[in-house]
């Protein structure tokens, strides 16, 4: 759908654009950007997010993966040594010995390959092989023990890895098949590592931006933790291959959601009062909330919230000129009351200088997530909001 509204605009406004997405995760934006022959911006905190990201531009950018694969593949088969080259907090706690050897393995088949552009193609199908032979829970972005018979075997985990290399040489494939004929030149393509509300997302001259995410579905201490998610798999990615930030981002498994929005409730009295005001459809949450005695329990709801403004005003004040912003957001419950997440976005981004000319909403057809959580129902369906910014 977001390809669908990107070519709407582009019919008012010419090709001469630049795509953003400030909260990018695996790059689904920046793929129909990039599909397009249009430049492209985009930002996340999260490390892993942003490798993802990298490996999508080396493959556009026409990486030999093909050669990395084989590389890796004889280099898995020429390995017989025990050792285990990673130490992390947990280590023993998320993965065997046995299994920690033959990760160990492909780690070092990988880190064979001299092209880090192709090498990082690589380390995207060994996140994947991470999260599906950890002893973390599939069914979950939490780190959650899962019980010792649900369990991958440790002789299966090489072939679970080559699964997912060779379904990751068949995207490629596939992908590089649609841009053959991409009649734009190259794109021009800035991927950055931080805190949206300090990234500098702005570039020099006067091309209309277009401005299209899925911004984090309400505070991330009740909803999909995806630092969690990323934190294994980036403790077993070598640091020349992560983004600088990834070493204190990995402290802990909860330091990446701690220094995203709403992770910390410090100061968070004072930065709900400065939302207040703002927002009609924030307000009347906020007063429904303590009127019923819940004040208290949607408070980081109300801490993400400021945060997720703030976040909006540095995007614009870092790009002031001609955009169009495309907000996807889902409304959940926090404390058995439904967060009006489509209706804020919208009167904070009109708030700060857009006119809301079109909406659409449709029911989720597959997102990867938990229909409940500890804290009420989940999303089910979703606003698009197109804000105009002249």
């Amino acid at each position: 759908m977001q390809g669908d509204i990107i070519d709407a605009i582009l019919g008012s406004t010419g090709p001469d654009c630049r795509v953003v997405d400030p909260f990018v995760g695996s790059g689904t934006v920046m793929t129909e950007a990039l599909l397009r022959g249009l430049d492209f911006t985009g930002v996340d905190i999260n490390p892993l997010a942003v490798l993802v990201c990298e490996a999508k531009a080396a493959i556009d950018d026409g990486a030999n993966v093909e050669g990395a694969a084989q590389t890796i593949l004889l280099a898995i088969r020429a390995d017989d040594a025990f050792s285990v080259d990673v130490a992390f907090p947990g280590l023993s706690k998320w993965f065997d010995e046995p299994a920690a050897v033959r990760l160990s393995r492909i780690r070092r088949a990988i880190m064979s390959v001299e092209d880090q552009p192709s090498r990082k193609v690589m380390w995207t199908a060994f996140a994947e092989t991470i999260r599906v032979c950890s002893n973390s829970r599939t069914s979950t972005y939490k780190l959650h023990l899962r019980s010792p018979h649900d369990r991958v075997d440790a002789d299966r985990i090489t072939s679970v890895f080559e699964a997912n290399l060779c379904q990751t040489l068949q995207r490629i494939g596939a992908y590089r098949t649609l841009i053959a004929d991409r009649a734009r030149r190259s794109p021009d393509i800035q991927l950055i590592c931080d805190d949206v509300r300090r990234a500098s997302v702005g570039r020099p001259g006067s091309v209309h931006q277009i401005l299209v995410t899925s911004p984090p579905y309400g505070d991330n201490g009740t909803t999909i933790p995806y630092g969690q998610f990323s934190y294994l798999a980036i403790r077993w990615i070598p640091a020349c291959d992560l983004h600088a930030r990834a070493k204190p981002l990995t402290a802990s498994t909860h330091s990446l959601d701690t220094a995203s929005l709403g992770g910390s409730l410090k100061e968070a009295r004072s930065k709900a009062d400065k939302v207040k005001g703002i927002s009609p459809s924030l307000d009347a949450f906020i007063e429904a909330a303590d009127a019923d005695g819940r004040g208290s329990r949607i408070r980081k709801v109300a801490n993400f919230m400021a945060d997720f403004l703030e976040a909006l005003r540095h995007l614009r004040e870092t790009s002031p000129g001609s955009a169009h912003w495309v907000l996807t957001t889902g409304n959940r419950t926090a404390a058995g009351l439904l967060v009006p997440f489509d209706a804020i976005c919208n009167e904070m981004a009109c708030y700060l200088g857009g006119k809301s000319v079109a909406s659409l909403h449709r029911r989720v057809p597959g997102k990867r997530m938990p229909s409940r959580n500890n804290m009420g129902a989940m999303i089910t369906s979703e606003t698009t909001t197109v804000v105009e910014f002249a």
